[in-house]
């Protein structure tokens, strides 16, 4: 299946079913962390749930509309990333995040520059964005040092299950 290598053990691999222990692993021990910036953490996954997400990520994968990968270092699985391509209007997505013993490292950075370039070079995307929580520092950060640009706030555009929150709008332009 896809892999990419980003040099210094650094690898993104497409996730398959077989990743679904490992994955699930990780979610569960950052939930509490990741359930302040993301909708689908505050429920507790499951290997089941996760397996089935990777499915329905493979079936996308299969029809060209994304990736969902893992981020391994040193051969172990520290995170996810992924992007979800629009080919009608050549727009795309990109969504990260890491396991908190994993952060500080410049992973994710690394990760996201490698899959906008990926978007721009071999899928030929002509607009890539990335969304986070306006108070999420670091999700921001990864995305302005990666060369996106700041356009704007969504206002109340993410929804939890208790409250909705604004995100901070990132586009990068081929």
């Amino acid at each position: 299946m896809f892999s990419l290598d980003l040099g210094d053990g650094l690898r993104l691999t497409l996730a398959e079913e077989r990743h679904a222990a490992p994955i699930t692993e990780l979610m569960a021990r950052n939930q509490a962390r990741l359930a302040l910036w993301q909708p689908w953490a505050a429920y507790r996954p499951t290997v089941e749930s996760t397996r089935s997400y990777i499915r329905g990520g493979l079936d996308r994968f299969a029809e060209g509309r994304e990736l969902y990968l893992m981020i391994e270092h040193a051969g172990r699985p520290v995170g996810a990333c992924g992007m979800r391509r629009d080919p009608q209007t050549l727009i795309a997505d990109v969504g990260y995040w890491l396991d908190a013993a994993a952060e500080g490292k410049g992973l994710v950075t690394r990760a996201v520059a490698a899959l906008t370039e990926a978007a721009f070079g071999t899928y030929g995307m002509r607009r890539v964005e990335i969304r986070t929580m306006v108070a999420n520092a670091r999700a921001r950060a990864v995305a302005e040092r990666c060369g996106y640009e700041f356009e704007g706030v969504l206002r109340r555009a993410m929804r939890f299950a208790d409250r909705n929150e604004d995100v901070a709008l990132y586009a990068a332009i081929s």
